[in-house]
């Protein structure tokens, strides 16, 4: 049976905001504590996990990639330098580059976070049973379709709370 007999067009979409709004909620309050155990934001664990994925990049890749200015990833970078979780080295070919590595107390970080988040979703997948396979279907579905819209600053400014 449909999850949406009998519903009208605006009940349904009342349905879909409710239940977008309590996975963002109770996905955001997970991630949020995780951060906050170890003093991070969400700009610097993206400038974590990207300088991870790429080591040796510089702020100047950083800030193109993650779509902020030089100065806010340099500002990013210097605290995460200060908490001992990156480093910049010297490149011998060009001194006006300075490429940016994790420490390994920076390796740790992001390795704990992300076994973490691997046994967080694996404990929630366990818990959907034979729901798995179509949960993650329409996640698929929903991930293309978000990407196929324009950014949320180009249709208005929904993305901050509940409506």
């Amino acid at each position: 049976m449909p999850y949406n007999k009998g519903m009208t067009d605006d009940e349904l979409l009342s349905r879909f905001r409710t239940a977008y709004w309590a996975v963002v909620h109770n996905l955001d309050v997970r991630r949020l504590q995780v951060w906050e155990e170890r003093g991070l934001t969400l700009p610097q664990l993206r400038v974590l996990f990207y300088v991870r994925a790429h080591p040796g990049t510089t702020t100047n890749a950083l800030a193109t990639t993650l779509g902020l200015t030089t100065a806010t990833i340099s500002g990013l970078v210097d605290k995460l330098v200060r908490a001992g979780l990156v480093e910049r080295r010297q490149n011998a070919d060009d001194r006006r580059v300075i490429p940016l590595w994790l420490t390994s107390e920076g390796q740790a970080t992001a390795g704990e976070i992300g076994q973490g988040n691997r046994a967080y979703l694996a404990a929630l997948a366990e818990q959907l049973g034979d729901d798995l396979g179509p949960v993650t279907a329409t996640l698929e579905r929903l991930a293309e379709a978000i990407e196929r819209l324009p950014a949320a600053s180009e249709t208005d400014t929904m993305v901050g709370a509940p409506r």
